[in-house]
């Protein structure tokens, strides 16, 4: 989550001051953080030291909270969980959170390091970081295998299965206009895509329906891979917001997707975090004959629907930036073929 100012906009600050006296914290040291959905406030409370603040609307429901905070709490106790994962810090009453004005508000602790997307080196992570990030998707898969997620509990449109749909969707608003100067470079773009995503329609998905479930972290790319201090190992995953029952290969599919960014050989990354994830959890036979196209369905997801998103955007900087380096994978997947 990139930063993106010091001093708290007037409508946050009040929600800041109410939470500082509903949890007898105090909030030293605001810094902003944007989210897909969410704000994020990380602050320094002198007993609890840093802690991050997750801003919702209301329209989330407290359901949905209640799911969260069931799955955080769910790898926090697991021994599988071998890495640091965001605690709840619970209000004086107990709830996991409170609601105030109309934001729904949360306390998680912060976890510290560097994000995997922050690092310099990122483009030339070494075996040892993608067998850990393999590892780290396979242990919380482990993790999290005896949650329930409540039936009123609704998917959402990073799912892998709504992935023809999303696209779809993003790909008729960019057909629309989307502005840029060179409308025949994106024309290009999205003729790709769409045959990508025909194909995964056609030939993929009506193979997930058969594949072993479970609840999943869903979201194991990375911006939400903390590391450790020699940048060699997975040190915290943080953003549990997206866990979902679905396939259960589909995070393995996730994470090695964004592995594959800035890579000189994309394909060996892929194979080296499908090797962690073997390490501890071996998939079925028929998982391993698909995670491949499903890490090419979620990259073009995110290619899709972050520069749909970005066209009717007020600042449109924040959804460029979460697809900026997936173009030139995708071009190089759909003329390679997909990993495996």
């Amino acid at each position: 989550m990139p930063s993106t100012e010091e001093t708290l906009p007037p409508d946050l600050a009040v929600i800041m001051s109410e939470l500082s006296d509903l949890y007898g914290v105090q909030v030293e040291q605001p810094k902003l953080f944007k989210g897909e959905f969410d704000v994020n406030v990380r602050f320094v409370d002198p007993t609890h030291g840093m802690l991050l603040a997750k801003v919702s609307p209301g329209s989330l429901g407290e359901g949905m909270l209640r799911w969260q905070e069931a799955v955080l709490e769910a790898a926090a106790a697991s021994r599988e969980v071998t890495f640091r994962t965001p605690r709840i810090l619970p209000a004086p009453d107990g709830r996991g959170h409170v609601r105030i004005g109309t934001r729904l508000v949360r306390v998680v602790t912060w976890i510290p390091g560097r994000l995997w997307n922050e690092n310099p080196r990122a483009g030339g992570a070494g075996a040892e970081l993608l067998h850990s990030l393999g590892q780290t998707s396979a242990r919380l898969t482990l993790a999290l295998e005896a949650v329930e997620m409540p039936t009123d509990v609704p998917g959402h449109d990073w799912m892998i299965e709504r992935g023809p749909l999303v696209v779809g969707r993003a790909l008729d608003r960019l057909e629309r206009g989307s502005g840029e100067r060179d409308e025949a470079e994106l024309e290009g773009r999205v003729s790709v895509v769409r045959r990508i995503t025909d194909h995964f329609a056609e030939r993929v998905l009506p193979r997930l329906s058969a594949l072993p479930r479970a609840v999943i972290h869903h979201d194991l790319h990375d911006a939400n891979v903390v590391l450790d201090e020699a940048g060699t190992a997975v040190a915290g995953v943080i953003d549990f917001n997206d866990a979902v029952c679905a396939p259960r290969i589909s995070d393995l599919a996730i994470s090695g997707a964004y592995a594959m960014l800035r890579r000189s050989d994309p394909e060996a990354a892929f194979r080296a975090v499908v090797d962690g994830y073997r390490r501890v959890l071996e998939p079925d036979p028929a998982e391993l004959e698909v995670v491949g196209e499903m890490a090419l369905m979620r990259l073009c997801m995110n290619w899709a629907q972050w520069r749909a998103r970005a066209v009717d955007a007020v600042d449109s900087e924040y959804a460029l930036q979460r697809s900026a380096h997936t173009w030139p994978l995708i071009a190089h997947l759909a003329e390679a073929g997909t990993p495996h």
